[in-house]
């Protein structure tokens, strides 16, 4: 008779502690991308001077890849921080053109790489919100590069505000297939793939929107989204203004 020695997994037991094990195995995920995409570095400076233009697409590919993954994860793991533990806000008086200035400039070298335009139109003397500064970033950070994925190449990409009733309307407008009604209740859930994916080709699994739902829900405002026709979208959201 053989005898075998069985180890016993311990299985979450709430919900928090799911979550917490999502974390932990998200975060190493994070640690692994991070020594590839070192790995990767150093090969591409070894084949710079290769000129190999297969070795050199295939090297572009692997960290374009990489990009994508580490980006999906970080996200990943700023939900279920959410879930877990809550953020903690630093709100202050500050100047959401400053913020949103910040955030295109982040994403300039992208949109300029797919010949696309950016414009703005920032409402004058309305600038002052109370706000976390650098989670309103992430927001318009997280907006934008979704913005900028759907627009096709040449497309444009417009960021709006005006202030309504004590607080700031922030629009980001962009030329794109429509999201339809249904998605819209759909698309700030984690987890959504909207069915125009498959033909811009873009692998939305939804952690972005859903952060950045809970980041405005948090400061008291609110997210949505326009369709004024078939060939654009409009985000929208909310955040108090300064009441003095």
């Amino acid at each position: 008779m053989s005898i075998k020695n069985q180890a016993t997994i311990q299985l979450p037991n709430s919900a928090k502690q799911t979550l917490e094990l999502i974390a932990f195995l998200t975060y190493d995920f994070k640690s692994q991308l991070t020594s590839i995409n070192s790995s990767v570095s150093l090969l591409a400076k070894k084949l710079a001077t290769s000129h190999n233009d297969l070795e050199t697409k295939l090297i572009g590919d692997i960290m374009a890849s990489h990009h994508y993954l580490e980006a999906r994860t970080s996200e990943l793991l700023e939900l279920v921080k959410l879930q877990v533990d809550g953020f903690h806000l630093e709100l202050e008086l500050t100047d959401i053109d400053i913020i949103i200035h910040r955030a295109v400039d982040r994403l300039s070298p992208i949109i300029v790489s797919r010949e696309q335009s950016l414009t703005l139109n920032l409402a004058p003397n309305t600038k002052k919100i109370i706000a976390d500064s650098l989670r309103i970033e992430q927001v318009l950070h997280n907006l934008l590069s979704n913005a900028s994925k759907s627009t096709p190449t040449g497309g444009n990409i417009s960021v709006s505000t005006n202030k309504q009733a004590g607080y700031m309307v922030i629009k980001i407008h962009y030329s794109s297939i429509c999201i339809t009604h249904l998605e819209q209740h759909e698309v700030f859930q984690p987890y959504c793939r909207l069915t125009g994916d498959k033909d811009t080709q873009i692998p939305e699994t939804g952690f972005g929107l859903a952060l950045c739902k809970h980041l405005v829900e948090l400061h008291g405002g609110r997210i949505w989204i326009e369709n004024e026709d078939n060939n654009s979208n409009t985000f929208a959201f909310t955040l108090p203004s300064n009441h003095s």
